[in-house]
């Protein structure tokens, strides 16, 4: 039987997914997934029975398929297999993916060496063949994480990205649905432009700007700035990203440093776990995070003033989606 999507999404359904008034199409932004009646409300999730973990995922001979040591039933591994093959990985995810490393390839090498050392593209210009880092690259923008592990979504990885889609519900299974006049959209996570651009490898206009790594040592400040993205501690009633003292460096895995809905809350997140971590002169080490920032950014936007075609003027767009978020940084919320 030729997986036809009817034919899969029959399957789907037989597993215990929810398929609702969907179809796959293309628009704007490639390949996605709209109702079948604008009207009508959508529904589409998939079970945790498909919510296949990423360390039970390989590729042999280029096909994604399940190991043979994984913990998953057979029907499961049926069709994850056959609708990777039909619809993902095997119809034209292998080649977008390739087509993106070997875009970031052909950068000039200064571009190239900006990415690698100053924006967290080391792995996607460094780390293996073009066949590897495809390979990586597919499975990284598939994902979703789920509990304490990272699992991919089949069926639901078709959904396209925007700053205003609709969040996942990841209370049994993953699950949207509303309703939606043009393409299905989802909020993928909380990331940046950057981080959107280094995952998915598009320009997206985000609301939020995130710092980038970055030491301070100077005087009595010792932070270090990570880019782990995450809001799972709390400072009162806020959402805040973890934080933690190592010895007597203030350790932030990351730092929101513009928010377009809320311009003061980003430096007041910042002073106030600089005030519970008895540091000094938070506004002034917040001013300098900032300026680091911006520096990086402006080189990077005249490293690429030479240059046109291929993968320019996507980071051009980078560059200017993200100072857009960073410059709604003012004032200061106290917490």
């Amino acid at each position: 039987m030729a997986w036809t999507w009817e034919f899969m999404l029959e399957v789907f359904r037989s597993l215990g997914g929810t398929a609702d008034n969907i179809v796959q199409k293309s628009g704007p932004r490639g390949r996605g997934i709209f109702p079948i009646d604008p009207s009508k409300p959508i529904r589409l999730r998939v079970p945790q029975n498909l919510l296949i973990p990423v360390s039970d995922v390989e590729f042999v001979e280029d096909r994604m398929k399940i190991k043979d040591s994984a913990i998953v039933g057979n029907p499961e591994r049926i069709f994850f297999e056959n609708y990777q093959e039909a619809f993902s990985w095997g119809s034209v995810g292998r080649n977008e993916a390739a087509a993106l490393i070997e875009a970031l390839d052909d950068l000039p090498p200064d571009v190239r060496a900006l990415l690698s050392s100053d924006f967290t593209m080391k792995l996607r210009l460094e780390g293996g063949s073009v066949v590897e880092r495809a390979q990586r690259r597919f499975l990284d923008s598939r994902q979703i994480e789920k509990g304490a592990a990272w699992v991919v979504m089949p069926l639901m990885e078709l959904v396209n990205h925007a700053p205003t889609g609709v969040p996942y519900d990841v209370s049994d299974g993953v699950t949207i649905e509303g309703v939606f006049p043009g393409e299905v959209l989802v909020f993928y996570m909380d990331m940046d432009t950057l981080g959107i651009f280094r995952t998915f490898g598009f320009a997206s206009p985000e609301r939020c700007a995130f710092s980038l790594p970055i030491q301070d040592q100077t005087g009595r400040r010792k932070i270090l700035v990570q880019r782990r993205i995450n809001f799972d501690s709390k400072l009162g009633s806020f959402q805040v990203p973890d934080f933690r003292m190592d010895g007597d460096t203030l350790v932030l895995s990351c730092l929101m440093i513009g928010d377009v809905k809320f311009p003061r809350l980003s430096r007041g997140i910042f002073c106030r776990v600089m005030k519970e971590a008895g540091k000094q002169d938070p506004e002034e080490a917040f001013d300098a995070i900032l300026h680091h920032n911006r520096t990086k950014f402006l080189k990077l936007l005249e490293a690429l003033e030479p240059y046109g075609g291929g993968l320019i003027p996507t980071l051009r767009k980078v560059v200017r989606y993200q100072l857009e978020a960073m410059s709604f940084c003012i004032g200061t919320r106290e917490l």
